[in-house]
């Protein structure tokens, strides 16, 4: 008997969370967003993996990361609530993929290393990063010097950013 009672109250849980959802209640000042895509593009082939972002106000962030298709739908957050798409505005526009050199070392071994050998480690991975090619230029990666932006309008839309010979910017 007491199984069933639990049981039951499991499920009548379980079936608020499913129809109240998880998303928490909209906070007071989350502007009104509109749907909006940014697509990343060398030429005509698409940029996997890129993180975008726009900043709406000091509190609200809109950002996304591309997929397979070069796409990112933006999503906006506010006080740890995030919603799809972005406010109505002007906005600079940061984009960034670091390129990732591969390690030499397992987790594992990196984790057995002094403080001393990991610092001197990172340092030389770090500078094997810098010294891979480029997809994104570094200067879109600077939110004070990218010469990116995106006006996003009441309807919504979409922006392509191509970065076509000017990876190595």
């Amino acid at each position: 008997m007491k199984n069933r009672i639990v049981c039951a109250l499991l499920v009548a849980v379980l079936v608020g969370v499913v129809f109240t959802g998880c998303k928490g209640k909209r906070p007071d000042g989350m502007p009104e967003l509109v749907p909006f895509k940014v697509k990343v593009v060398d030429g005509s082939t698409p940029i996997a993996d890129v993180a975008v972002f726009f900043i709406a106000d000091g509190n609200t962030v809109t950002s996304a990361t591309t997929d397979a298709s070069g796409v990112a739908e933006m999503t906006t957050t506010l006080q740890n609530y995030t919603e799809k798409g972005a406010p109505v505005g002007e906005y600079r526009v940061q984009c960034t993929k670091d390129p990732l050199a591969e390690h030499w070392k397992t987790a594992q071994e990196r984790a057995m290393m002094s403080i001393e050998e990991q610092g001197a480690y990172n340092t030389e991975w770090q500078a094997k990063c810098e010294a891979l090619p480029r997809e994104i230029p570094k200067v879109w990666s600077n939110f004070d010097k990218t010469p990116l932006k995106a006006s996003v309008p009441a309807g919504g839309g979409e922006v392509t950013f191509d970065v076509e010979g000017r990876a190595n910017e």
